[in-house]
């Protein structure tokens, strides 16, 4: 069985990523149940599918924010 996500979580992808779309990215932002802390979604604008290679600063900026509002 599937267990559920427990705490907060970041559900990331790019704009421009045919393998991991922002739709998919926001179905399963809301898997993520309210008890648990939610999913914040954030959809990476002109990149693609390697965006993390394209520009790390960009993901890592946004993890460390996220994580920086977050207590676990």
């Amino acid at each position: 069985p599937v267990q559920p996500i427990k705490i907060p979580s970041l559900v990331m992808t790019c704009e421009n990523d045919s393998g991991s779309t922002p739709h998919m990215a926001f179905e399963i932002a809301k898997e993520i149940s309210p008890e648990a802390g939610g999913a914040a979604t954030l959809i990476v604008p002109m990149l693609q599918h390697l965006g993390l290679m394209e520009d790390p600063k960009v993901y890592t900026d946004a993890i460390l924010n996220f994580l920086s509002t977050k207590t676990i």
